[in-house]
């Protein structure tokens, strides 16, 4: 009787074993969901973001922990040299295939800043948003986790149609630590670095009156 009533438990004490060191084995090995996290540096990130001295940074501490990330950069348009007003760039950032964080920066007419930061985060009412020093206007949104800066780019009679600014929108896809000043601030630095970029590529004939470090968020 007794070795009838052992035997169960015996087998239940085998499994917690295995289990156990399946477990063990998962770790030293990193197989998720105990993989490392993955490589973010100089040699894989977009060229549109920037400085990788200062993108790769901030991209470290806007994004969330995955196996392995993706970079993906997009050009096209025609630059101010070229007599164009089309200019685009995009940066795609992924993680394990999901999409965590994209860039676009592209010429647009010069506006009204209220104007253009309501097209600019998508939104009919920015109350939230805070403003900050970057070129005509940089703003940050921690609620939509949207941060937008206005460059300028090209004085009227250099390309047909009017003047031309840069818009550059970074926007955070919502993750578990996707809040906080130091997100915030770290969204402005990526859109920073985007608008430099950009405005260097597209050959912009006007000063862009960013700054030469990262933006102060929050600053009095």
């Amino acid at each position: 009787m007794d070795i009838k009533h052992r035997r169960p438990v015996l087998s239940l004490s085998t499994a917690v074993v295995v289990a156990g060191l399946a477990v063990g084995a998962a770790y030293v090995l990193e197989v998720p969901p105990f993989a490392g996290r993955g490589v973010i540096d100089s040699e894989n990130v977009c060229a549109s973001v920037g400085d990788p001295g200062r993108s790769v940074p901030a991209l470290k501490d806007a994004l969330p922990s995955k196996a392995k990330y993706s970079f993906e950069d997009r050009y096209n348009g025609k630059n101010v040299a070229e007599g164009g007003s089309s200019y685009n760039t995009y940066c795609f950032v992924r993680g394990d295939g999901d999409l965590l964080l994209s860039t676009r920066s592209r010429m647009v007419l010069a506006a009204p800043s209220k104007k253009w930061v309501m097209e600019a985060l998508e939104q009919e009412r920015t109350g939230k948003a805070e403003q900050f020093e970057a070129g005509a206007l940089g703003v940050v949104d921690p609620t939509s986790l949207k941060a937008a800066v206005l460059t300028p780019c090209s004085a009227p009679g250099t390309v047909v149609g009017g003047s031309y600014s840069i818009s550059t929108v970074v926007h955070l896809r919502p993750h578990d630590g996707a809040s906080g000043p130091k997100v915030k601030q770290r969204l402005a630095d990526l859109a920073v670095e985007a608008a430099r970029s950009a405005h260097k590529s597209a050959k912009c004939d006007l000063p862009s009156g960013l700054p030469f470090g990262g933006p102060r968020v929050g600053a009095d």
